[in-house]
Parts: structure tokens; sequence; C-alpha cells
């Protein structure tokens, strides 16, 4: 493979040069409540604690964020955490 003159691996041959690619941000991440009803109701809902974990633009739903948040079990010892792209409508800041 050919790398770009000056580099190795895509790294800058020099430690004081800026990389040669791009390195990319780490996502925001922040706390959130995942409804996972989906709607918002009169009733009160069951809300998860969450961490949006990354964005992208989702089909007709609009964005949907990456999160990974956790559901209770019967005993501490058995809470489930989970992680999957949720419309926006389905979180809310925490």
């Amino acid at each position: 493979m050919d790398l770009p003159p000056g580099t190795r691996a895509g790294h800058a041959a020099n430690p004081t040069d800026p990389p040669a690619v791009e390195v990319p941000g780490l996502p925001r991440t922040y706390h959130v409540w995942v409804n996972l009803d989906g709607h918002v109701s009169r009733r009160p809902t069951v809300e998860y604690p969450g961490l949006v974990l990354a964005w992208r633009r989702g089909g007709r739903a609009g964005w949907e964020a990456q999160v990974i948040w956790v559901t209770p079990g019967p005993a501490r010892s058995s809470d489930s955490a989970h992680l999957g792209w949720l419309p926006v409508h389905q979180i809310r800041p925490g």
C-alpha cells in the first residue's frame, strides 16, 4: 500500500506535524431518559436512564440517537444494559 509522502501508516513522520489523516472527534455523550413506549401521553410512562453515544439521520423518523440504557431486573444484580438506535421522540434530556 502506498502512503502519502512524509507519513508512516497515516501518522505524521515528524511528531510536531499534524496527522496525515483527519482524526474524528469523540461523539458527545450526555444523559437522557429513554421512553420505550415511544409516545407521550397523560398517563405516567416508565423511563430508563441512558447515555447518547452517537447521532445519525434516520429515514422518515428524522434523527436517531445511539443510546445505551439500563432496565432494572427483579433483583438489583439482574439489571440489563441495552444498546440501540432510538428515534428522538423516545428520548428526552436528563
